[in-house]
Protein backbone atom coordinates (compact mmCIF):
# COMPACT_ATOMS: atom_id res chain seq x y z
CA UNK A 1 0.00 0.00 0.00
CA UNK A 2 1.64 3.66 -0.91
CA UNK A 3 1.98 5.72 1.20
CA UNK A 4 -0.01 8.97 1.26
CA UNK A 5 1.94 12.53 1.08
CA UNK A 6 1.50 14.35 4.58
CA UNK A 7 -0.20 17.80 4.54
CA UNK A 8 3.42 19.16 5.43
CA UNK A 9 4.92 17.56 1.96
CA UNK A 10 2.01 19.08 -0.35
CA UNK A 11 2.30 21.94 0.72
CA UNK A 12 6.78 21.99 0.93
CA UNK A 13 5.90 21.36 -3.11
CA UNK A 14 3.28 24.11 -3.52
CA UNK A 15 5.72 26.33 -2.30
CA UNK A 16 8.67 25.28 -4.33
CA UNK A 17 6.81 25.31 -7.47
CA UNK A 18 5.64 28.77 -6.00
CA UNK A 19 9.34 29.82 -5.82
CA UNK A 20 10.29 28.30 -9.50
CA UNK A 21 7.35 30.18 -10.84
CA UNK A 22 8.17 33.51 -9.54
CA UNK A 23 11.72 33.21 -10.61
CA UNK A 24 10.75 32.63 -14.08
CA UNK A 25 8.23 35.39 -14.27
CA UNK A 26 10.74 37.53 -12.66
CA UNK A 27 13.28 36.82 -15.66
CA UNK A 28 10.67 37.25 -18.20
CA UNK A 29 9.73 40.12 -17.46
CA UNK A 30 13.32 41.37 -17.20
CA UNK A 31 14.31 39.89 -20.00
CA UNK A 32 10.74 41.62 -21.70
CA UNK A 33 12.16 45.28 -20.16
CA UNK A 34 15.49 44.90 -21.79
CA UNK A 35 14.56 43.65 -25.57
CA UNK A 36 12.53 46.73 -24.75
CA UNK A 37 15.33 49.16 -24.20
CA UNK A 38 17.56 47.61 -26.72
CA UNK A 39 14.88 48.07 -29.50
CA UNK A 40 14.53 51.81 -28.38
CA UNK A 41 18.30 52.12 -28.31
CA UNK A 42 18.46 50.82 -32.00
CA UNK A 43 16.37 52.78 -33.40
CA UNK A 44 17.51 56.05 -31.95
CA UNK A 45 20.83 55.20 -33.49
CA UNK A 46 19.75 53.75 -36.50
CA UNK A 47 17.67 57.54 -36.95
CA UNK A 48 20.28 59.71 -35.79
CA UNK A 49 23.06 57.91 -38.03
CA UNK A 50 20.61 58.20 -41.18
CA UNK A 51 19.91 61.89 -40.28
CA UNK A 52 23.86 62.32 -40.23
CA UNK A 53 24.34 60.90 -43.58
CA UNK A 54 21.19 62.57 -45.10
CA UNK A 55 22.75 65.66 -43.93
CA UNK A 56 26.21 65.19 -45.51
CA UNK A 57 24.60 64.27 -48.68
CA UNK A 58 23.20 68.30 -48.44
CA UNK A 59 26.02 69.91 -46.72
CA UNK A 60 29.35 68.28 -46.99
CA UNK A 61 31.50 66.56 -44.70
CA UNK A 62 31.08 67.08 -41.23
CA UNK A 63 34.03 69.22 -40.94
CA UNK A 64 32.64 71.68 -43.58
CA UNK A 65 29.46 71.82 -41.42
CA UNK A 66 28.75 74.68 -38.54
CA UNK A 67 29.04 73.60 -34.59
CA UNK A 68 27.87 76.91 -32.69
CA UNK A 69 25.47 75.29 -30.34
CA UNK A 70 23.54 72.48 -29.45
CA UNK A 71 20.49 73.99 -30.74
CA UNK A 72 21.80 75.14 -34.33
CA UNK A 73 23.05 71.84 -34.74
CA UNK A 74 19.82 69.92 -33.92
CA UNK A 75 17.63 72.54 -35.73
CA UNK A 76 20.22 73.29 -38.66
CA UNK A 77 21.12 69.20 -39.39
CA UNK A 78 19.23 66.99 -36.61
CA UNK A 79 15.79 68.29 -36.05
CA UNK A 80 14.36 67.48 -40.10
CA UNK A 81 14.25 63.63 -39.41
CA UNK A 82 13.26 64.04 -36.48
CA UNK A 83 9.16 64.35 -35.22
CA UNK A 84 9.33 66.88 -32.12
CA UNK A 85 7.03 67.04 -29.56
CA UNK A 86 8.53 69.87 -27.67
CA UNK A 87 11.49 71.98 -27.39
CA UNK A 88 12.66 72.73 -24.03
CA UNK A 89 13.50 76.14 -23.63
CA UNK A 90 17.15 77.35 -22.26
CA UNK A 91 16.96 76.77 -18.34
CA UNK A 92 13.51 75.64 -18.41
CA UNK A 93 12.23 73.40 -16.02
CA UNK A 94 11.03 69.77 -16.61
CA UNK A 95 12.49 67.94 -19.53
CA UNK A 96 13.55 65.51 -16.87
CA UNK A 97 16.10 68.38 -15.31
CA UNK A 98 14.13 67.23 -12.18
CA UNK A 99 14.56 63.49 -12.48
CA UNK A 100 17.07 61.28 -10.22
CA UNK A 101 19.24 59.09 -12.75
CA UNK A 102 21.94 56.94 -11.80
CA UNK A 103 24.84 54.40 -13.02
CA UNK A 104 23.96 50.85 -13.87
CA UNK A 105 25.32 50.07 -10.47
CA UNK A 106 22.67 51.92 -8.82
CA UNK A 107 25.30 54.95 -7.53
CA UNK A 108 24.10 58.54 -8.19
CA UNK A 109 24.71 60.71 -11.10
CA UNK A 110 24.69 64.12 -12.00
CA UNK A 111 21.63 64.51 -14.20
CA UNK A 112 22.53 63.90 -17.74
CA UNK A 113 19.89 66.28 -19.02
CA UNK A 114 20.91 69.58 -17.31
CA UNK A 115 18.36 72.83 -18.12
CA UNK A 116 21.87 74.25 -19.32
CA UNK A 117 21.86 72.37 -21.79
CA UNK A 118 19.70 71.83 -25.42
CA UNK A 119 17.10 69.44 -24.67
CA UNK A 120 14.31 68.00 -26.89
CA UNK A 121 11.04 65.07 -26.73
CA UNK A 122 11.09 63.53 -29.53
CA UNK A 123 7.35 62.50 -30.24
CA UNK A 124 7.70 58.82 -29.21
CA UNK A 125 9.06 60.48 -25.33
CA UNK A 126 12.56 59.99 -25.65
CA UNK A 127 14.57 63.01 -24.38
CA UNK A 128 17.35 64.26 -26.31
CA UNK A 129 20.31 66.73 -24.99
CA UNK A 130 22.77 68.32 -27.80
CA UNK A 131 26.08 69.62 -26.58
CA UNK A 132 29.12 70.39 -29.34
CA UNK A 133 32.61 70.45 -29.62
CA UNK A 134 32.95 74.22 -31.09
CA UNK A 135 36.58 73.41 -32.50
CA UNK A 136 36.69 69.94 -33.35
CA UNK A 137 37.58 70.85 -37.20
CA UNK A 138 40.68 71.92 -35.48
CA UNK A 139 41.42 69.81 -32.15
CA UNK A 140 40.10 65.99 -33.80
CA UNK A 141 37.88 65.57 -31.11
CA UNK A 142 34.20 64.45 -31.60
CA UNK A 143 32.12 67.43 -32.91
CA UNK A 144 28.67 66.69 -30.95
CA UNK A 145 27.20 64.86 -28.20
CA UNK A 146 24.28 63.46 -27.94
CA UNK A 147 22.40 62.07 -24.67
CA UNK A 148 19.66 60.16 -24.90
CA UNK A 149 16.76 58.72 -22.47
CA UNK A 150 15.43 56.28 -24.82
CA UNK A 151 12.04 56.21 -22.67
CA UNK A 152 11.63 59.37 -21.25
CA UNK A 153 11.08 60.45 -17.65
CA UNK A 154 9.73 56.57 -17.10
CA UNK A 155 12.40 54.62 -14.78
CA UNK A 156 14.51 53.00 -14.67
CA UNK A 157 16.58 56.34 -15.73
CA UNK A 158 20.18 54.51 -15.57
CA UNK A 159 22.77 54.22 -17.69
CA UNK A 160 23.03 51.70 -19.75
CA UNK A 161 19.39 50.63 -19.59
CA UNK A 162 17.18 53.11 -21.20
CA UNK A 163 20.16 56.60 -21.29
CA UNK A 164 23.08 56.26 -23.72
CA UNK A 165 25.69 58.59 -24.90
CA UNK A 166 26.08 58.63 -28.56
CA UNK A 167 28.99 61.14 -30.17
CA UNK A 168 29.40 62.75 -34.07
CA UNK A 169 32.37 62.79 -35.44
CA UNK A 170 34.26 64.48 -38.34
CA UNK A 171 36.46 62.59 -41.03
CA UNK A 172 34.85 59.04 -40.79
CA UNK A 173 31.57 60.88 -41.14
CA UNK A 174 29.23 58.91 -38.32
CA UNK A 175 27.68 58.25 -35.40
CA UNK A 176 28.98 56.07 -32.34
CA UNK A 177 27.98 55.51 -28.97
CA UNK A 178 30.16 55.76 -26.40
CA UNK A 179 32.46 52.58 -26.31
CA UNK A 180 33.09 52.34 -30.04
CA UNK A 181 33.76 55.98 -29.67
CA UNK A 182 36.60 56.65 -26.59
CA UNK A 183 35.71 59.33 -24.75
CA UNK A 184 38.60 61.97 -24.93
CA UNK A 185 39.97 60.40 -28.03
CA UNK A 186 41.68 62.18 -31.23
CA UNK A 187 41.23 61.00 -34.54
CA UNK A 188 44.66 59.49 -35.72
CA UNK A 189 43.50 57.74 -38.76
CA UNK A 190 40.89 56.42 -37.06
CA UNK A 191 38.71 56.25 -33.98
CA UNK A 192 40.13 55.07 -31.07
CA UNK A 193 37.16 52.00 -29.00
CA UNK A 194 37.06 51.44 -25.74
CA UNK A 195 38.47 47.96 -25.27
CA UNK A 196 36.00 45.04 -25.02
CA UNK A 197 37.87 44.45 -21.17
CA UNK A 198 36.68 47.93 -19.88
CA UNK A 199 32.76 47.85 -22.27
CA UNK A 200 32.50 43.98 -20.00
CA UNK A 201 33.80 46.11 -16.81
CA UNK A 202 31.69 49.09 -17.07
CA UNK A 203 28.14 46.79 -18.12
CA UNK A 204 28.68 44.64 -15.29
CA UNK A 205 26.59 44.84 -12.02
CA UNK A 206 29.46 47.34 -9.96
CA UNK A 207 29.24 48.73 -13.54
CA UNK A 208 28.61 52.38 -15.00
CA UNK A 209 27.03 51.64 -17.87
CA UNK A 210 28.10 54.18 -19.81
CA UNK A 211 29.90 52.12 -22.99
CA UNK A 212 27.08 49.85 -22.90
CA UNK A 213 25.83 51.04 -26.03
CA UNK A 214 29.05 49.23 -27.55
CA UNK A 215 27.85 46.17 -25.91
CA UNK A 216 24.60 46.03 -27.33
CA UNK A 217 25.66 46.77 -30.55
CA UNK A 218 28.41 44.23 -30.86
CA UNK A 219 25.96 41.69 -28.72
CA UNK A 220 23.73 42.06 -32.22
CA UNK A 221 21.24 44.61 -30.60
CA UNK A 222 20.44 42.92 -27.75
CA UNK A 223 21.22 43.69 -24.04
CA UNK A 224 22.86 40.58 -22.32
CA UNK A 225 23.79 41.78 -19.38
Amino acid sequence: MKKAFTLAEVLIVVVVIGIVFATALSILIINHRNAGFASRFAKVYSALSQSVKQQEAMEGALTNWQWSSGEQVYRDYLSKSFSIMRYCQPNEAGCSSDVEYSYLSGGKVSNPFPPAVFRVISSDGAIWAVGVNKNCQLNGYYCALVRVDVNGEAKPNKYGRDVFSFYILPYTNEVRPEGLYKFGSRYNGRWEENSSAEIEKDCGKDGGGLLCGAKIVRDGFKMKY
